[in-house]
């Protein structure tokens, strides 16, 4: 028997991924690669590369034709199915609870609201749920599942930190709401990926509902890229509410100091760089993390350690992650699932181009770009404004960062964080979790 927070699941064999549901009286037996329609990408993996490169338009011929089936059938299956108003799904792109579809979920258990939280995660969440601190009260179901067609069929509310809802295709209904909370803030990145996300990203705006800003800034990035015409809420990103609230920074840098068995008195630099698109050159984001180390307790005294995280796209790199292996000093924080709590806990913050540093600085801290590869990035990528009007001081080598450490200026920074943040017109004050959860309220008042 499955747990009974696990929904919608008669059975589910781990081996073979198949799902047992009932629908309308009938037993209906998929395997997660039938529902997602990729049976070829799963064979595509499996061959030698070669082989693959030689026939690859015909391959890609049959994944095609497999996803469009799988298109179909999830049309099929979900047209006929009645939404459930107090039903909610949560799915974020790291396949757990966290992001800002955490932080809201919490506020509406903290509330005892009557709502039916359902949360799209991975297989390890889904197994472990107490290795990943999700609460009772939440629901989960594996993302790509039938189960996840079904909950994404039948739910009144899609809350969505990326374009997870809508990835395959899944159709929305009319009176079915998808507000989408988005996963930066104040992010210096142009939005963009692989062409797929382009594409999807396109069509999302026929589907999504509202979009939650926290800035003038970012209502301008969502209108002039991929969301013109998306009604937006200005209410700021749940998941930095902690960041505004001194006793929950302390209890969170306990948990993490806990999590690690650092010492209390010890302090810790996060070091967090962003992926690049070729995922297996880490050259970019190496650091000397001894170096680093050195400085800060030359700079700021005290004995200091380095957490380091990995992007989810590079954490299973084995070359970064034996960069940071074995070493006393250094903490490889890469499967730890919660950024923001990382972010509480830290006491310095060190990234390239990553969104995460815009959280940080909200709660005063001290906050370095360190940055190798900068013009590359910006031809490949390409920036929103440049690094230079960021309140953060720039290193392209472990030199310049130190001597940039070594000449931090905290009430020069105080003013810099502050003209950064009153220039894009940021509107976070801590209390946005509560106006999307009275936001949601009021959709379900009125649908009564």
């Amino acid at each position: 028997m499955l747990d009974k927070n696990v929904l919608f699941t008669e059975t589910y064999d781990e081996e073979t991924q198949q799902i047992t549901l009932i629908k309308n009286g009938r037993k209906a037996i998929w395997t997660t690669a039938m529902a997602e329609g990729n049976f070829m990408r799963k064979i595509k993996a499996n061959i030698h590369e070669k082989i693959v490169k030689f026939f690859d338009p015909v391959i890609q011929f049959f994944i095609d034709r497999d996803e469009a089936i799988g298109v179909r059938k999830r049309r099929q299956l979900l047209n006929d199915m009645e939404i459930v108003p107090n039903r909610i799904v949560f799915a974020a792109f790291q396949n757990c609870y966290t992001c800002n579809c955490k932080y809201v979920a919490d506020e509406m258990l903290r509330r005892g609201l009557d709502y039916e939280i359902i949360f799209l995660v991975n297989g390890d969440a889904f197994y472990h749920k107490e290795k990943y601190n999700i609460p009772d009260g939440v629901k989960l179901v594996l993302r790509g599942s039938l189960a996840s067609y079904f909950a994404l069929g039948t739910a009144k509310y899609w809350v969505d930190n990326a374009l997870n809802c809508i990835w395959k295709e899944i159709p929305k209904k009319p009176g079915q709401v998808y507000i989408n909370l988005w996963h930066g803030s104040l992010g210096i990145k142009r939005l963009g990926g692989e062409e797929r996300w382009i594409r999807l990203a396109r069509r999302s705006a026929d589907f999504i509902d509202y979009f939650v800003t926290d800035s003038v800034f970012e209502e301008e990035v969502f209108h002039t890229s991929f969301w013109p015409e998306v009604p937006q809420l200005k209410f700021g990103h749940p998941r930095n509410d902690i960041l505004f609230d001194r006793e929950k920074i302390d209890e969170l840098r306990d948990k993490v100091y806990r999590f690690y068995k650092i010492d209390p008195h010890v302090k810790t630099v996060l070091y967090a760089p962003t992926f690049r698109d070729n995922k297996s050159d880490v050259s970019a984001i190496k650091i000397d993390c001894m170096q680093l180390k050195e400085t800060l307790e030359r700079k700021f005294g005290g004995e200091w350690k380095v957490i380091v995280k990995a992007h989810m796209h590079n954490r299973h790199n084995g070359a970064l992650r034996h960069m940071f292996a074995n070493r006393d000093s250094i903490i490889d924080a890469s499967d730890y699932i919660d950024m923001q709590e990382l972010i509480a806990a830290a006491d310095v913050g060190i990234t390239d181009y990553s969104s995460w540093i815009f959280d940080f600085m909200l709660k005063g801290a001290p906050g370095f770009i360190y940055a190798r590869d900068i013009s590359q990035y910006i031809n490949s990528r390409g920036f929103f404004y440049p690094l230079s009007q960021t309140p953060f001081s720039i290193a392209e080598n472990d030199d310049t960062l130190t001597k940039n450490i070594m000449d931090f200026d905290s009430e020069a920074y105080a003013k810099a964080v502050k003209a950064f943040l009153d220039d894009k017109q940021c509107y976070e004050d801590g209390h946005a979790a509560e106006r999307v959860v009275d936001f949601i309220c009021s959709l379900s008042d009125g649908a009564e």
